[in-house]
């Protein structure tokens, strides 16, 4: 699943704001996304440090477990791998 199905399918309508910096594999741009109600936006930006993934998401009765599940089928299987690891 990528990024643009979870806001399409996944994201819980108790969301009400999100943001954050996303790196995706096509792009070496750094994303930088924004979240009000079901309208996003998302800029690019040159990376200044090594790319990564952050995103904080503000909502009611949000299921962070599910979340977490969700957004990690978004990852590419390597990453995925490397942030459980860093979680442990």
């Amino acid at each position: 699943m990528g990024f643009q199905n979870f806001l399409d399918f996944h994201l819980p309508d108790d969301v009400f704001r999100a943001k954050g910096l996303l790196w995706f594999k096509e792009s070496q741009l750094r994303y930088i996304f924004q979240l009000s109600g079901k309208r996003y936006d998302m800029a690019t930006d040159e990376w200044k440090v090594p790319p990564t993934n952050q995103l904080v998401l503000i909502g009611r009765n949000l299921n962070p477990e599910q979340l977490k599940a969700d957004l990690n089928n978004c990852l590419e299987p390597a990453l995925a791998v490397a942030e459980a690891v860093l979680s442990s």
